[in-house]
């Protein structure tokens, strides 16, 4: 349960922007929080103002609905109407009005943690009154905030338990639905339920641990004694008492989130709908570190970004950054650790390596005018754990009842093909709504419906809409048919993975292909360069906004619609949706900023950034089993930090691995574990245009016993 799978990394990859880490988005310091789509850029502007407009009369719901508005992400300002932000604002005030503590909360902590209506990137899902009408008669007797925490808790253990899953987070009706979730997802569904009751309360987070692969996020509850920690997903009768608690003292930085910018001196960075809170004090010995970084003759380099990193998942995993003042100085603090410690270089990297065990307070200085070379190795060493007597116990009533949950759906699914077996078992309560589907009669979808389903992801099966699957289907063999006669052809392998998958990266499942046929319909017969031309203008021309931590990426439907993006990634997405949808193999490529699409011989690159085409490739050898992000890691050197390369399109080969690479320099990281620590060697090559690069991986990392 101490580690995160690449799925925590759609928040690690937000705060790979914010935090420079890590699950993630790092808008400058001192950025406003407020910002707002421009009435005629979002076409759910009418659903906002009316929201705001219900609270004319009432001041304090005033200021609430105001304060939300400010601070809605981008795909909440395009999908939220009036009728699910006031069911989510009147429970608020319900709940403040109706439960024995809620008026003690102070108003401030009552905006920033009662209110909200989301926890991180999960898609919205109205849940408020639904959980306010469980919980509250199962609280509103509770002697204290602490005992109505562990009543939600236990509530919330009965109705999901921990489970890895895949990168994306559910909303809160789909966690319910499923029954489990990674530690992020339980923190969702805990944050919902106790925020219905009145109970303020925040994610917080290691971005990354030194001593193994991953993170961990936990929720912390404000009490009139402070605020205090929990572990969600778990049943619990104290607070302050988890198993991460002896993790404490490998906490290289611990970071809580929070909606909208509180008046609160531990904040350390600001951005758009959102603060981040340095709370690593309380939880191990924090260490404040002075950066100077300087260049030639002494000159300071203001404005620059400093990264500091640990071995994790891999690569050098930055956990925070520092933006130097004026004077070319920044400050932060470390827990215990080791850290690679770098910035921009004139192509290169300024490091050194940070340790800052046993350190009251220390400094750092580096030199922006004079890259160094990189060491063949690092060793990374990391304190040991605390002594703990806490052990997680699992009481035998909730232990039947989530067998018997688990259970519920499996005499249904014994007589299907295993393959689909195995995808309907994570389908959770969607599971009648996929057996309906297969019962229908054939049809011209039937042959290429299990193909599909068994190529969606956990996610998926539980936000998908089972209906929708057949015009899908149609739409996109029509489309392939369309693009065959216009002289694209390609087989089945390539329109199943690259045409009918609805899965295009990391968005909210939608019904993309009918959202966008209507722009797209009279392009479909069009031989591919014309497809080319039609849709590249506008989508590259998109306007990309201000990075938040909060909300989920755009869905392709909402890109068009809002004319906008939330990130890169949206613009990359909304172009391979488009093409799929014209009949043209598409695939996002992430890691180069950009898409690529198949012209029925090759693999075309197409940049949504100022990038080299992916047209060399590298093969890694050193076994057949050989595992990503685990035996080795692939960087590049990138904004002043060994950017981990987290989306390589790897493909197993006899002997390894092998993808397409954009030419360019690399770096190969092997680590070795020990009890203590982590040696991580850093071996350089180059991929040429148009040639295969062979790396071999010297030796495979050795995991810790956990």
């Amino acid at each position: 349960m101490n580690t995160l799978q690449l799925p925590t990394l759609v928040k690690l990859l937000v705060l790979l922007v914010i935090l420079g880490g890590c699950a993630g988005r790092q808008p400058a310091p001192g950025l406003s929080t407020s910002f707002s789509i421009p009435d005629a850029a979002n076409p759910n502007a009418d659903e906002l103002k009316a929201f705001e407009n219900m609270y004319l009369e009432d001041p304090e719901k005033s200021l609430a609905a105001r304060f939300l508005l400010d601070n809605l992400p981008p795909a909440d300002r395009l999908s939220m109407d009036a009728r699910a932000l006031s069911e989510n604002l009147d429970y608020a005030f319900l709940a403040r009005d109706a439960m024995p503590w809620g008026k003690t909360v102070p108003w401030d902590t009552f905006l920033h943690y009662v209110l909200p209506h989301r926890t991180s990137q999960e898609p919205f899902q109205p849940h408020r009154a639904m959980l306010f009408a469980e919980l509250a008669p199962l609280c509103a007797t509770a002697g204290s905030m602490e005992e109505a925490l562990a009543r939600v808790g236990k509530w919330c253990a009965q109705k999901a338990q921990y489970r890895p899953t895949s990168r994306r987070d559910l909303g809160v009706m789909s966690i319910l639905d499923a029954g489990y979730g990674r530690c992020e997802e339980t923190n969702i569904l805990f944050l919902a339920a106790a925020r219905a009751v009145g109970l303020p309360v925040r994610q917080a987070m290691v971005p990354w641990w030194q001593h193994t692969d991953g993170n961990h996020a936990w929720v912390e509850a404000w009490t009139r004694d402070g605020w205090k920690f929990l572990e969600s997903g778990t049943e619990f009768s104290t607070l302050n008492q988890t198993w991460f608690a002896a993790e404490a003292p490998r906490m290289a930085k611990v970071v809580a989130y929070v909606f909208g910018q509180p008046q609160d001196p531990a904040v350390y960075r600001m951005g758009t709908g959102f603060a981040l809170v340095d709370n690593t004090s309380a939880y191990t010995r924090g260490t404040p570190v002075q950066v100077s970084v300087r260049l030639a003759d002494d000159q300071p380099d203001a404005g620059r970004d400093v990264f500091f990193c640990v071995y994790s998942l891999g690569g050098l995993r930055p956990v925070t950054k520092a933006v130097t003042n004026d004077d070319g100085m920044a400050r932060v603090v470390l827990g215990p650790g080791i850290f690679f410690v770098s910035c921009v270089a004139d192509g290169g990297l300024a490091w050194t390596l940070l340790d800052t065990r046993d350190m009251d307070e220390t400094r750092v200085r580096l030199q922006a005018d004079a890259p160094r070379a990189l060491p063949e190795s690092i060793r990374f060493s990391h304190p040991g754990p605390a002594e703990s007597a806490f052990n997680i116990s699992t009481s035998t009533r909730l232990k039947r009842l989530r067998k018997e949950r688990e259970q519920r759906w499996e005499p249904f699914l014994r007589d299907l093909p295993a393959p689909l077996r195995e995808r309907l078992a994570l389908a959770g309560e969607s599971t009648p709504h996929w057996l309906r589907l297969l019962d229908q009669p054939a049809g011209p979808s039937t042959p290429w419906l299990v193909p599909v389903l068994t190529g969606l992801d956990d996610k998926d099966l539980l936000q998908a809409e089972p209906g929708s699957l057949p015009r899908d289907i149609e739409l996109a063999t029509f489309a392939r048919e369309a693009s065959a006669k216009a002289s694209l052809s390609y087989d089945d392998e390539i329109f199943t993975r690259f045409v009918l998958s609805p899965r295009l990266h990391l968005e909210p499942w939608s019904p993309w292909r009918a959202q966008l046929l209507p722009w797209l319909e009279k392009y479909i017969g069009l031989p591919l360069e014309k497809k080319m031309q039609a849709i590249r203008s506008r989508i590259d021309g998109l306007p990309i906004l201000p990075a938040t931590l909060f909300g989920p990426p755009l869905t392709p439907g909402q890109t068009l619609a809002g004319g906008f993006c939330s990130s890169t990634s949206d613009k990359a997405v909304l172009a391979a949706a488009a093409l799929r949808t014209m009949g043209v193999p598409a695939r996002c490529a992430v890691d180069f900023k950009g898409v690529e699409y198949f012209d029925g011989v090759n693999w075309q690159f197409w940049e949504m950034q100022a990038a080299v085409p992916a047209r060399g490739a590298l093969h890694v050898t050193g076994g057949k089993d050989l595992r990503p992000l685990q035996d080795f890691g692939v960087a590049g050197i990138d904004e002043g930090f060994l950017r981990t390369l987290d989306d390589l399109p790897w493909e197993k080969t006899r002997d390894g691995l092998t993808c397409a690479m954009q030419p360019g320099d690399y770096i190969l990281l092997e680590p070795r574990r020990e009890d203590s620590g982590v040696t991580v060697r850093l071996t350089p090559f180059s991929v040429t245009d148009k040639e295969t690069t062979v790396v071999q991986i010297e030796a495979a990392s050795q995991e810790l016993s956990e």
